[in-house]
């Protein structure tokens, strides 16, 4: 059974009313998430354990602002990121790659 701390914001709002501008904006600039999402995506790179020589492409799911995607282009790896946020993709998109090679976005359907 899992079990959800119902009193955090995120677990009250649907994604696309927490997820906003603004709050996509405080997320990417809070020192102590920045800290964590390093820590985190350097301790999953060493339980991968990716050999040096090859090359790897590395799938972000819920990439949010791309502080992961940081870390793994510093470690020389190629990403994709995905996130239902369009908010958190376009900070991503100013910290990641001025240049984008190819930005693709997609509209999930509503399930009505």
């Amino acid at each position: 059974m899992c079990i959800r701390d119902s009193s955090k914001t995120e677990h009250q709002l649907p994604p696309e009313q927490y997820y906003n501008e603004q709050e996509a904006a405080k997320y990417s600039n809070n020192p102590h998430i920045i800290e964590i999402q390093t820590q985190l995506t350097e301790r999953a790179l060493a339980i991968l354990a990716l050999p040096p020589e090859k090359k790897a492409l590395i799938l972000d799911i819920g990439c949010g602002s791309g502080i992961s995607g940081c870390v793994l282009t510093d470690n020389g790896y190629e990403w994709v990121g995905v996130d239902m946020s369009k908010w958190m993709l376009n900070v991503c998109l100013l910290y990641t790659s001025p240049s984008p090679r190819d930005l693709s976005t997609y509209r999930m359907p509503s399930s009505a």
